[in-house]
């Protein structure tokens, strides 16, 4: 609380002193608002959890409301068994634009292939399988337009040599759709069976349009994710009945 002396000047001083508080928060939260996140389908427990591995990749897309420098990427996955018995992980995470078909081309436009930052989460999958966060810093900021559509591969190649290893990335919801392909020349089909979970970060600089809530907040502070594909879940889908995923078995974390 700002303390004014008991004069005539303390209107004037009163609304100096909130004009510079409010100017200098609002200046802090709009700086706040262009750095981290600019995309997220959030992970939840319990959903379902698709393959992406060498023989079998996974993608999903995303679109940016602005011009984003993005600086990195995070995702959430479960293993076909607790990961110091399997290979150790082997990310390879690409960015591809579309097709002209609603799809990923073929080829990527970025691709991304240094250890991610692996950490515990409290949730499981559909399988009750144990769920990690991934975070990749990317080596240099990649500028991607707002308004285009993009699409996001994130695939545990560790299945190289062992095919018992296995990742799922978790969906965050079941409503969306995402794509699947058996190998990296093949192209891209659809799979309405729900998003990914992933968020997109951006650099710090990137100017970010202020989220809808911040100016009410501002507002009211001035008033005062082809061959063993597997699917965790029962539910069927498009590649299940293909055998391209069988049947088997939220707040941010």
């Amino acid at each position: 609380m700002i303390d004014y002396p008991d004069d005539g000047r303390s209107g004037v001083l009163r609304l100096i002193g909130d004009a510079a508080v409010m100017f200098f928060l609002g200046l802090f939260l709009a700086r706040a608002a262009s750095a981290g996140t600019v995309f997220a389908q959030p992970p939840v427990g319990g959903n379902d959890a698709f393959s992406s591995i060498f023989a079998a990749q996974s993608a999903d897309d995303f679109v940016l409301s602005a011009n984003t420098a993005v600086s990195g990427v995070v995702w959430w996955g479960a293993y076909s068994a607790a990961p110091a018995t399997l290979p150790t992980d082997a990310f390879r995470v690409r960015i591809s634009v579309d097709d002209g078909t609603g799809r990923p081309t073929i080829d990527f436009m970025a691709e991304f292939t240094q250890a991610p930052t692996r950490t515990p989460t409290s949730l499981t999958d559909v399988s009750g399988a144990d769920v990690y966060r991934y975070e990749l810093g990317l080596p240099a900021l990649l500028p991607l337009a707002g308004g285009k559509t993009f699409y996001l591969s994130v695939v545990n190649e560790f299945d190289i040599g062992d095919p018992n290893a296995d990742w799922y990335w978790l969906l965050s919801d079941a409503a969306g759709a995402n794509y699947y392909r058996a190998a990296s020349g093949d192209p891209w089909e659809k799979d309405a069976s729900g998003n990914f979970s992933f968020a997109i970060n951006a650099d710090s600089g990137t100017p970010v349009p202020v989220p809808g809530t911040l100016p009410l907040l501002l507002s009211g502070l001035a008033g005062l994710r082809l061959g063993n594909w597997r699917r965790r879940g029962s539910n069927p889908s498009p590649r299940c009945a293909t055998k391209l995923r069988a049947t088997g078995g939220g707040a941010w974390p």
